[in-house]
Parts: C-alpha cells; structure tokens; sequence
C-alpha cells in the first residue's frame, strides 16, 4: 500500500479534464488498495486561497508554495501533481518523490505574444524538478523534452476512459455534438457554423452545443438562429455520456489539445470524433481522414457530409475508435501503470 497524496487545482465536480483525470486517478488507485488524499482548488477537496493574479490555477499554486504542509500533513509516500495550463506549479523541493503528470505546456497552449508563455520556465522548474513526468501524449512528452527535463525521467501516460459495455443511450438519426469551454482555442463558434452548414445540406440533421466559458453569450445569440442546433451549459455527467451516445459525430475544432479526452470519451460511447490536424487530437483519433486542416471548416463539413452519406463507414469507424479506448485507456490499466511508477520512484 502507498500512501499518495494527489495535487490538483481542478477536482470532483470537474470544470473540465484534469478534474476528470483526478477524480479517475483516484479511484483506480484507492481500487488498487493505495491510500489517497487530495489537495485541490475547486471541488470537493477544494482549499482557501487567497485571490491575488486573477488566474486561480496560479493563485493555488502561489498558496500551495507557501504553505506545503497542506501536501505533506499525511506523510505521503509519493506526492503526485497535475500541470499544465489550468493545472498546478510546485516549486519547493520537497523530501518524498514528485510525479507530474504532464496535460500539456504553455508553449503549445499560448502563442508567442501571449503573457502566459512568461510562466514558462516556472513550469519547467516544476517539471525538473519531478522523479517522473507522466505526459499524456507524445506531443506534450516532446515539449516537456524542450523544457529540459531528461528524457529518462518522462513516460507518455494517457488518462484513463470509461468504456461501458453498451452506448449509454440510443443513437439519434444524424446528431452532430461539439463538448468544451466555450474559449478561443476550442472552436465553439466554428462547430456552430460546420452544423448550420450540413443541417443545410442534410436536412433532419440536429446539433447540441454543451459547455459554458466567455464565449456562450456569443455562441447562444448565433445558435437561435439556427433551426435545429441547441445549446446547453454543462451537463451532468449521466447526461453528457448520454449525449455522447446520441450523437453520430463530436466536432473537435479545437486549435490545441495536450490530448483529446472529449474525442477519447466520446469514442468510448461509440461516436466518431472530427477534429482539426493538432498535435494533440492526432494521438486521440487515429484515423487520419477524420482530421482536418486548422480553421478549414468547409473542409470539416465535407468530412461529416461523407459519414452521413455512408453510415456503414462511419459505423466501422466507430467500432475502431471504440476498441482503441478500450485497449489503451482501460482505467484498470492506468492504475496498475501509476502503481508500478510509484514503486519505481520510490526505489531510487
């Protein structure tokens, strides 16, 4: 048994993946025997902290450095942390070993001329500092290399998938489906245009808009315009796997993934994920035609006129993506890895 201590600003409830990816982590663990504790800033571990920066990723990180009894109070064996942007900076050594667990970096999240980028070699120190870090893909394995972490001391971990026996729910006719923040970098408005552009191809095609974010304002004005596309805030998650279920096709325009979990979620539940041609959706959706030039939305239309037009195809692709989650994202499969790391770090 090992004591692990998991540090994450998101959690239970989850604002998005890392929360989802702690809460699976949890679980896998605590069903391998390991004794788990949680240190977060939103959710049902959440701590009080001080709002100082206005990004409360950061703001818990700041409270955290200051105060790291909060991760050592129960004498942890292995002290396990989430990062990236929206995730968690440690910087203060600490004397059991630190595993990261690696969503992406801000190099890959933000453009040159972004002010985040300036948390960069923060994020590298907190890297350098890891026994481990657990990157999600290959992609983020390969910034994590650029911020001068040893390759030795970085695995391409992927989160884990729930993948039921059967789709939570009946399959809708045509159903398109976009899940995310409404944020820049998802694409939201450009899901909304491709559905309005194949419903008027392809009448009888529906569309469901889930997620909520500085842009849903926007997104809910172009929508109602729109006969047959609905937009929803988030959903509980019993609902949101049964719109997974429901749907033919999840639209990814997204311009960065660390990895795809919705397109890794949604395959779980038998639907076929469309996205564009980013470095994170391509180590989550396998199949090269269903990725797209970035910001070719006539591109991503055309793709999701082809699957409706042969639903045998899209049929057979969904069957693929389905058994590829279940190979390679089991969570029982997960765990065991995390288990065998832990004993790995705490050897040397």
């Amino acid at each position: 048994m090992t004591r692990v201590t998991l540090v994450s600003y998101d959690d239970d409830p989850p604002l998005g993946g890392q929360g989802v990816e702690v809460r699976g982590m949890r679980s896998a663990l605590s069903a391998r025997g390991h004794e788990v504790t949680t240190i977060a800033g939103h959710g049902n571990h959440a701590q009080r902290f001080a709002r100082v920066s206005g990004r409360a990723p950061l703001d818990f990180s700041l409270h955290v450095n200051r105060h790291m009894r909060l991760i050592t109070a129960t004498r942890p064996d292995v002290v396990h942390a989430l990062g990236g942007p929206g995730g968690v900076l440690l910087l203060r050594g600490l004397d059991v070993p630190l595993v990261y667990t690696a969503n992406h970096t801000y190099r890959m999240a933000h453009g040159r001329a972004s002010p985040r980028r300036l948390l960069s070699p923060l994020e590298a120190r907190a890297y350098r500092r890891a026994a481990r870090v657990l990157a999600i893909s290959a992609s983020t394995a390969a910034a994590v290399r650029g911020l001068g972490v040893p390759p030795g001391r970085i695995e391409v971990l992927p989160p884990g998938v729930d993948v039921p026996e059967a789709p939570s729910a009946p399959r809708a006719s045509v159903r398109l489906l976009f899940v995310g923040r409404m944020e820049p970098q998802k694409g939201a408005p450009a899901a909304v245009r491709v559905m309005r552009d194949v419903i008027r191809q392809r009448p009888g095609t529906t569309g469901l808009v889930v997620g909520g974010g500085s842009l849903e304002a926007h997104v809910r004005g172009f929508a109602a315009g729109i006969p047959g596309v609905e937009v929803t805030g988030h959903l509980p998650e019993q609902r949101l796997r049964a719109e997974y279920a429901r749907a033919s096709i999840v639209l990814m325009p997204s311009h960065y993934e660390g990895l795809g979990l919705v397109a890794l979620e949604a395959q779980a539940q038998g639907a076929v994920a469309v996205g564009y041609d980013v470095d994170g959706l391509r180590d989550a959706i396998a199949e090269p035609s269903l990725l797209v030039p970035v910001d070719d939305e006539d591109a991503m239309t055309r793709v999701c006129l082809e699957l409706i037009d042969d639903p045998r195809r899209r049929d057979q692709l969904a069957h693929a993506g389905r058994e590829r989650v279940r190979a390679t994202h089991s969570w029982d499969r997960i765990g065991r890895r995390l288990e065998e790391v832990y004993d790995e770090v705490r050897a040397t």
